[in-house]
């Protein structure tokens, strides 16, 4: 009997009669699965080479008899692949994947997208952020993170779904804008400076105030049986944590109360007499808005108290980095336009932790 060289799992026939009163142990079957690695191009099929039962044969246990049908198939294996394996030649793409974005931030972006299907089977997903590469994933990662963007910028994303052969398919481009970085300064001292006369011009015209209070929150014109009264604001926001121009900025405000039954109009005035953060107020200081900068206004909804808020003008912005206190005022139209009161029905400012602050909010 000759030397079987061939993928068949046995060396001799003989071996297969044993000897009288000999005891022999014979293999399991056992498989071993290699791809065919001589493909110059296409997609290498797998095959499994099987060594049958009891094929292979030892004096000594089954475990040797399968050490033996393992070592064969590790040396035939690859050979066999590559004899009866097929290079697979495929040119479909994978289907096209709809991209989409969420929890846009200043500097981050989630991108996320539906699962490709291809005819072989999908490899993975290559990101771009322009028509940059950007990074890559594996066919069961359907989302990515992008991050250190730069805030207030537009980019433009697409993903390329890949299968084994080298094709791919894009997505859908998708523009995204990232959100301003946002700088939120609460005034750090305030006072409702008020005013009481039996005239209005005795209020609106006054010097100086009556009182400087920390817990009568209300603004504006009133009037009762006897007196007129006038109530204006002063804040000082900190702003030496302002190390570049802003883009935009705006103070906002809002009433905890207001039941006056039409709509208000409250107007934003920078301060003359800056007041450093340190320093207190005084009553003379109440009228200092009269001769300072207006920057604007807002108009107030009928009894709203949702917040409100005021644009700083460009060369505010400019005064935002002097690295100094932010000093204004917030006074009602009617004392500005000079226009008597005929109710003593003024809204609550809500200056307090609980309800909310007067602040300066910078986008960069």
């Amino acid at each position: 009997m000759e030397e079987n060289t061939t993928y068949k799992p046995f060396a001799y026939q003989e071996n297969y009669i044993p000897a009288e009163g000999e005891t022999v142990f014979y293999n399991t079957e056992q498989t071993l699965t290699k791809t065919k690695n001589d493909c110059t191009t296409g997609i290498p099929s797998s095959v499994n080479l099987t060594a049958e039962a009891n094929k292979f044969v030892s004096n000594e246990s089954v475990d040797e008899a399968n050490e033996q049908a393992e070592a064969w198939l590790k040396t035939n294996s690859q050979a066999y692949a590559n004899n009866t394996g097929t290079c697979f030649i495929d040119s479909t793409p994978p289907s096209t994947i709809v991209l989409s974005t969420s929890n846009i931030t200043p500097n981050t972006v989630v991108l996320s997208w539906t699962e490709a299907t291809d005819n072989i089977g999908v490899s993975g997903y290559d990101i771009y952020i322009g028509d940059t590469f950007l990074d890559t994933t594996s066919n069961d990662v359907l989302s990515y993170t992008v991050n250190e963007l730069s805030p207030s910028t537009a980019y433009s994303f697409y993903i390329k779904a890949k299968d084994f052969a080298g094709n791919s398919s894009n997505s859908n481009v998708l523009e995204v804008n990232t959100l301003p970085l946002t700088l939120t300064l609460k005034a750090v001292k305030s006072v409702i400076f008020e005013k009481k006369s039996t005239s209005w011009s005795g209020c609106k015209d006054a010097t100086s105030a009556d009182l400087q209070h920390t817990d009568n929150n209300v603004i504006g014109g009133g009037k009762d049986a006897s007196y007129f009264y006038l109530n204006r604001y002063r804040g000082v926001i900190d702003t030496s944590s302002i190390s570049a121009r802003p883009k935009s900025a705006k103070i906002k405000f809002k009433f905890s109360q207001n039941t006056v039954g039409n709509a208000l109009t409250f107007n934003l005035y920078g301060a003359n007499i800056q007041i450093p953060v340190g320093q207190n107020f005084q009553l003379v200081d109440w009228n200092d808005w009269d001769s300072s900068t207006f920057i604007n206004s807002v108009s107030v909804p009928v009894n709203s108290t949702s917040e409100n808020e005021i644009p700083l003008t460009s060369s505010q912005l400019d005064l935002l980095l002097s690295q100094q206190a932010f000093n204004f005022f917030l006074i009602s139209n009617g004392d500005r336009n000079n226009s008597d009161p005929s109710t003593n029905n003024r809204p609550t400012l809500s200056i307090t932790p609980t309800t909310g602050e007067v602040y300066l909010e910078c986008e960069f």
